[in-house]
């Protein structure tokens, strides 16, 4: 078997905006060329706590517009295992599975009572299955055009509940009981090189423009979530020899969601974003 690189990529976004229950950011991108036969393996880590009430742009505060449930907090914390192979020099294979631990809050307005409800858990999410074809194929340092498409699997748990037995909605549960189809492109190329920290080698400054559509399913309790449209704008300095700087600002586009049988409110699903994430990366092998 051969083994392109082994990776380990930090990611954390401080992210204060809060828009539905258990939204996240988008993972950071950053393409590898891939040679044919070979494997690569990924592992990545995301934390986005989300506590800031908003109204439009505005802050704002719990409770201030009247709803059956009142949004507090949300954590979010996903570690993602990656596996790659390059059928032809052109054609590659990934394969990504989520480990998602979340703890959400908020107020249930109840006749007249608020109730404190709480969930805190770990579970499985839903698995991503994607193939990426290459137009133009350079190494990590030059022009590269891919077409990527791929399938979400219902991998995720779909029916936590907390320690009162009440389950979870099914915006903050693991998995989101759908299957869905994801389609898109991805462009890097070169900008310039750049001296770094070991002596007299000098590093690539990469740019990748990635846009995806993400078309969704329906999934738990007949709940769709909007279709999505994702712009990701990333960049990566290899400072030292076994470490890069990443930088990546990620914009995402969803319509309101179909809510089935949920009860929950459609007009607050969907929204606009952006995410400014940064991360480094470690090489754990010359190969």
């Amino acid at each position: 078997m051969k083994t392109k690189f082994l990776l380990f990529i930090l990611l954390i976004t401080l992210e204060k905006t809060f828009g539905s229950c258990g939204s996240s950011s988008c993972p950071l991108y950053i393409s590898n060329s891939l040679s044919k036969g070979y494997f690569s393996l990924g592992f990545s880590y995301e934390y986005i706590y989300q506590n800031q009430v908003y109204v439009g742009s505005n802050k704002s505060f719990v409770g201030a517009i009247p709803e059956h449930h009142d949004e507090v907090s949300t954590l979010n914390q996903v570690t993602a295992l990656t596996l790659g192979y390059a059928v032809f020099d052109f054609l590659r294979f990934d394969f990504a599975l989520p480990f998602i631990h979340r703890e959400h809050s908020h107020i249930h307005n109840h006749h007249g009572e608020q109730l404190w409800e709480y969930w805190n858990y770990t579970g499985i999410g839903d698995a991503v299955i994607a193939g990426s074809f290459s137009f133009i194929n350079g190494d990590d340092n030059s022009l590269n055009l891919n077409l990527n498409a791929g399938v979400k699997l219902p991998t995720g748990i779909t029916d936590i509940k907390n320690n009162e037995g009440e389950e979870a909605e099914v915006t903050i549960q693991p998995g989101s009981g759908s299957t869905d189809l994801i389609v898109g492109a991805a462009f890097t190329n070169n900008l310039l090189s750049l001296p770094t920290m070991s002596g007299n080698k000098f590093s690539s400054l990469p740019l990748a423009l990635i846009v995806n559509y993400k078309l969704n399913g329906k999934g738990t309790d007949d709940y769709k979530f909007g279709n999505e449209f994702q712009i990701h704008l990333s960049t990566a300095y290899r400072f030292v020899e076994k470490i890069s700087l990443l930088l990546q600002v990620n914009a995402r586009f969803q319509e309101h969601s179909d809510v089935g049988i949920t009860g929950e409110p459609e007009e607050n699903t969907g929204g606009k974003w952006i995410f400014i994430s940064p991360g480094l990366k470690f090489y754990l092998s010359d190969n």
